[in-house]
């Protein structure tokens, strides 16, 4: 029997990054989902570690691929969506790290027409390069430890605010109180609603606008966005940053002066 939840993860060669991320969804609280991979374009490695790793998961994985053409998030995201039977899906990535209520808590706050919105905790480089999937399984990040507060106070990594837990519903309102913003690492919807807007724009070529833009077309078809921040945590692996594509910030400013929240260039190709 297929899962009703998809977590689609999109995924470029780092394998060492997926093997804490998919450790991370062993030990979800939630057991009724599929993680789907999506590679976008990666080297052998890391088919031959999903291939590996799946049989020992208590979840299905599922595996899809392209080829390397530069970054192309939001087709193989497509091509995920295409191939996943999931009615709920949940987007994540590849350095992201799941509390172990991530998966629970987006499934619980699912409804018509909402896209759940959520955060990340970033990690310093010092507390990503010594973790280990065993420090995973173990829960530690979800724990106060002495790395944790030394990267406190001498500043390093961030956003450490986001990895309370608030199951309290009139604290959890309180502390949300600022406008919902979609990151795409951590939201959620139904397919219905994705289909609806036809998916990932693909004009997208490179880093940068995808998340502005994808929540601006769900804004214009109607959905109420929705908080689950403090709810669906995020670790964040440290990276070095990314620099947006120019030629991106065209197909944004594009979708901006449209009123218009279906893409033409997205999960039906012809439209």
């Amino acid at each position: 029997m297929n899962p009703q939840t998809a977590v689609i993860i999109p995924v470029y060669n780092s394998v060492r990054a997926l093997e804490l991320v998919l450790t991370g969804y062993s030990r979800q609280s939630a057991r009724d989902f599929e993680v789907f991979i999506a590679d976008d374009g990666s080297g052998p490695e890391v088919r031959t570690f999903v291939d590996a790793f799946a049989p020992h998961a208590p979840f299905p994985i599922e595996y899809t691929s392209q080829r390397d053409e530069g970054f192309r998030r939001a087709k193989i995201l497509n091509q995920a969506v295409r191939e996943s039977p999931a009615r709920y899906l949940i987007f994540a990535d590849a350095d992201c790290i799941p509390h172990r209520y991530f998966v629970e808590a987006h499934v619980a706050g699912s409804g018509s027409r909402v896209v759940l919105c959520g955060r990340r905790v970033h990690l310093s480089k010092r507390i990503s390069d010594c973790l280990t999937p065993q420090d995973v399984l173990a829960g530690k990040l979800e724990r106060v430890t002495p790395a944790k507060v030394l990267d406190v106070l001498f500043s390093r990594g961030g956003h450490w605010d986001e990895g309370f837990v608030l199951r309290n519903r009139t604290l959890h309102r309180w502390v949300n109180r600022k406008k919902v913003t979609l990151l795409g690492s951590n939201f959620s919807l139904e397919r219905s609603l994705l289909e609806e807007i036809n998916g990932f724009n693909e004009d997208f070529v490179g880093y940068g606008g995808e998340d502005t833009e994808i929540e601006c077309r769900l804004r214009r078809a109607g959905a109420r966005f929705c908080w689950v921040r403090h709810r669906a945590i995020q670790y964040h692996l440290h990276h070095p940053a990314r620099s947006s594509s120019q030629a991106n910030l065209a197909v944004l400013e594009r979708t901006l002066a449209s009123q218009e929240p279906v893409c033409a260039n997205g999960l039906r190709k012809n439209l």
